[in-house]
């Protein structure tokens, strides 16, 4: 039985503001070091002129998703550990799964991506983000890096915000787990509007079943690792479509 105790709306609602502030801060900060320690001079102006250039930069881009996992994630917990009687295992459903969950959670992955590929399709757009598809790789190691962020980093910190702490928080209010499901899904599409109109409604309904897939197996990590898997599959896809492996 879960005996944790969860923030309520208001609670999730108001700090949830808080972590999207960080959310951004905590992309900013590793690039401030950076440029501290490569001698950069740090002012509004180029900072702005940086950012541009690591939307550009896989090694920048590393850069900057790797440190800010070290900001937004013990962020996150620390604010459910605020809460008085919060055990954090039952918070996040920190709770491992069986192998056939693994593979069955994988079948529906494999066809998400098959009704993600049609639906782009459909919208008449690339499979590939230009955003994506725009980024350098100054060197070998830059490539790998930016797998090991897109792949692993990147689907730690949105699965521990969106379907952990947000997810579960709305959950338990008047919004029902449907509610919570559609609402966090939708913020988490709002996140990348980076990307064009088609890619951020694929989003949002890719956010639907990694949200249905954390109230249906009680596990955060069933998602986590769809995600992971999938930003796996995109990455080694746009590294074959550039032609740098």
């Amino acid at each position: 039985m879960n005996s944790s105790k969860i923030w309520g709306f208001w609670g999730t609602l108001l700090w949830g503001v808080v972590i999207g502030v960080f959310l951004f801060l905590g992309q900013i900060i590793p690039l401030l070091i950076y440029m501290k320690v490569t001698g950069e001079v740090i002012s509004v102006e180029n900072l702005i002129l940086f950012s541009q250039k690591v939307e550009r930069d896989a090694y920048l881009l590393s850069v900057s998703v790797i440190g800010s996992a070290f900001i937004v994630v013990p962020l996150v917990f620390g604010i459910a550990k605020l809460k008085r009687g919060s055990v954090l295992k039952e918070y996040f459903d920190l709770r491992g799964y069986s192998w056939r969950t693994f593979w069955r959670w994988m079948g529906v992955l494999v066809v998400l991506l098959i009704v993600e590929g049609v639906a782009l399709e459909a919208m008449g757009v690339k499979q590939t983000p230009n955003f994506m598809l725009n980024i350098e790789y100054p060197n070998t190691f830059s490539i790998y890096l930016l797998l090991f962020s897109v792949m692993f980093i990147a689907p730690l910190i949105e699965e521990v915000v969106f379907r952990g702490f947000l997810l579960k928080g709305f959950s338990k209010t008047f919004m029902g787990a449907e509610g919570a499901v559609a609402l966090t899904s939708l913020l988490w599409a709002v996140m990348h509007l980076q990307y064009e109109f088609a890619y951020v409604a694929v989003i949002f309904m890719i956010g639907l079943v990694f949200g249905y897939a954390r109230i249906k197996t009680q596990s955060l990590f069933v998602p986590m690792t769809m995600h992971m898997v999938m930003n796996g599959i995109a990455s080694l896809g746009l590294f074959f479509e550039k032609g740098v492996v």
